[in-house]
Order: structure tokens, then C-alpha cells, then sequence
């Protein structure tokens, strides 16, 4: 049974999640819920939680995610709403993801944070694909993960050509999941001076990156981000062609205001 820490001063909140929900249809014990960051600190020091949700101001909660931010940087956290069929659908991602989190890694050498890191990839490769059109579940779905970025901030969009696509699939087996994992681990990169990297490969010839300012990043201007993110994503598919001989051509690359127009565009072409 799943053990999680509501933190919030509003008595409504408190009220549903502690008379509202059937937790053992959910798989969890009954939350312990406190008012307060410095209760929720002294509680997580000296208790163990598999995932923590917070409902506050921001300056009341700021000494909280610091903490969680540097202190507990693999521990999930969900959105906490006063709708209940919000809640209950929050709830149930994060049933999903704790499974996921706490599977039998006997015959594998994953933990939980290696987990968690596959999970982000994992929902990174269904945002570029399309598959999020609902902007609210995908910021939830990035708080949940504990995804470090800076969804307010402007992005830059990169659909890129691999000519030689068809080819590399027909002789590599899961290709295209390989060479995701390759561009992301080897190339590209994920975080790299101050920027997150996320790409997929969608079919052997296409390719999307798109760049996100990291969390907690001095703001800059669009023009210098775009700059900037330009000079690495061309610096690795030189690196990719020496490397793998592997051609790659960026068809456009697109400034978008932050991240959330991203996931609207793509609600719109789907």
C-alpha cells in the first residue's frame, strides 16, 4: 500500500482527500495530511513517502520545494486540486506511475530513480508524438515525473530529416527506439547549460527536438535561448555524422512562447 503526504491549509481539500476517496481501490494507505512546509519537512526526515502533493501559496511553499527539489529530487509529486474528478484523475496517474516505480527490478539492474528517468523519457517521446492534448494533464504529468523545466519559458522547435532512415531501420533491430535512446544519451543530451533537450524519433525519417529552459534559470531573451540551443543541436549532428554516419538535415526550427504552445499546436494537427 502506497503512502502519500498531502501538504495544504485549505479545510475543503483536506476535507475530500481524507472523507472523499476510497484509497484501497487506489492501492494506498489513508494520506497523512499536514497544514504546512515545515511540518511536511520534519515529517518527510523522518518518515518514508511515495509521492507528496502540495497545495499552497507559493511563498508558503517555497521552503518545501527546495527541499524536495534538492533533498528528494526522485520523489513524485502530484497536482492537488478541490475538484474531486480532477483529483481522482491525478490520483490515478500517480497510481500508475508508482507501480511502474516499484516493480520487481530482481532480474534487472534498474532502481527507482533509473526508473523514474525511463518514465520521463517514456512521456517526452508521447508529447512529441502528439499523444498530450490536454495542456492541464500534461503539466500534472511533469510535476508527477519531477521533469526540471520551465514550461513558462519561450522553446524552440526543431523537425529534422535522416535521409538515410529507411535504410538504418532495415538493418538495425527496435531502430528507431535505439537511436532515440542514443541521441538522447550520446547527442543531444538532456540537460546541458541550463537547457533540456527533448527528443523523439517518429518514424525512421523524422525526427523532432524540442528545446525547454531548465527550472530556475536566469530569464533570456528568445533570441540568445534560440541561439544558444542552435549552436548544440548543430554541434551534435556534426558529432552524429562522425560518429554513427549518419546524415541529419533541420527542415525548420520554429520559436514557440513556451510550452504549452506546443502541446496546443499539436492538438490542433491531430
Amino acid at each position: 500500500m502506497y503512502k502519500l503526504l498531502i501538504v495544504t491549509d485549505r479545510e475543503d481539500i483536506r476535507q475530500m482527500f481524507l472523507e472523499q476517496i476510497d484509497w484501497a481501490r487506489l492501492s494506498c494507505r489513508p494520506p497523512k495530511v499536514v497544514e504546512g512546509a515545515e511540518e511536511a519537512i520534519t515529517l518527510l526526515n523522518s518518515s518514508a513517502v511515495d509521492a507528496v502533493g502540495i497545495h499552497l501559496a507559493e511563498t508558503k511553499a517555497s521552503p518545501l520545494v527546495r527541499f524536495l527539489n534538492y533533498g528528494r529530487p526522485s520523489l513524485p509529486m502530484f497536482a492537488v486540486y478541490s475538484s474531486l474528478e480532477k483529483q481522482m484523475a491525478v490520483l490515478r496517474d500517480t497510481r500508475q506511475l508508482l507501480d511502474r516505480l516499484h516493480q520487481d527490478f530482481s532480474d534487472d539492474s534498474y532502481d527507482e530513480e533509473t526508473m523514474l528517468s525511463i518514465q520521463r523519457d517514456e512521456l517526452i517521446h508521447s508529447m512529441l508524438s502528439g499523444e498530450h492534448a490536454d495542456w492541464e494533464r500534461m503539466e500534472s504529468l511533469l510535476k508527477l515525473t519531477r521533469l526540471r523545466v520551465n514550461a513558462d519559458g519561450g522553446c524552440v522547435l526543431y523537425e529534422i530529416d535522416m535521409p538515410q532512415g529507411d535504410v538504418f531501420s532495415d538493418h538495425h533491430y527496435h531502430a528507431q527506439r535505439r537511436l532515440e535512446r542514443a541521441l538522447r544519451n550520446n547527442f543531444f543530451g538532456r540537460y546541458v547549460e541550463g537547457i533540456f533537450y527533448a527528443v523523439a524519433v517518429l518514424t525512421p525519417r523524422h525526427i523532432r527536438l524540442l528545446c525547454i529552459p531548465m527550472m530556475n534559470e536566469a530569464e533570456e531573451e528568445m533570441e540568445s535561448f534560440a541561439a544558444r540551443a542552435d549552436e548544440h543541436v548543430q554541434d551534435s549532428i556534426t558529432r552524429i555524422k562522425e560518429y554513427l554516419d549518419l546524415d541529419m538535415e533541420v527542415v525548420s526550427a520554429v520559436c514557440l512562447e513556451n510550452l504549452r504552445a506546443f502541446v496546443e499546436s499539436e492538438k490542433e494537427t491531430y
